[in-house]
């Protein structure tokens, strides 16, 4: 039956002070929520890059997770704004943020359809 309702809703709808979640409300906001701290298990994707963002190995195995911190997307992004952040997530943020910036170009560079 929950299969039937999440394929049915197909996913979150976020509006204006409201959202409209795809799973029930003990999943998404215990279960499968992640939590700065706590260990979940999920499915993972490695990705084994180059200094300049080749993947050059993928693998997929189910794994223990544990985020180091639960942020908003505003006070991520301002972690990754201040040139005076040095901290280990703050670098680490920045890093990412790095990577998703070369990944999301050569994407478009592809032909990707930017909505």
């Amino acid at each position: 039956a929950m299969d039937l309702e999440a394929m049915r809703r197909a996913t979150s709808v976020y509006l204006v002070q409201r959202r409209i979640d795809m799973l029930p409300k003990p999943l998404t906001e215990d279960i499968c929520s992640l939590r700065g701290g706590q260990e979940r298990l999920a499915f993972s994707v490695l990705w084994e890059m180059t200094p300049d963002v080749n993947i050059v190995s993928t693998s997929y195995t189910k794994s223990v997770i544990r985020s180091r911190a639960a942020l908003t997307y505003q006070a991520a992004q301002e972690r990754i704004d201040d040139e005076n952040a040095t901290d280990e997530l703050s670098v680490s943020l920045k890093r990412m943020n790095a990577i998703a910036k070369v990944l999301r170009a050569r994407r478009a560079e592809r032909g990707a359809l930017q909505l």
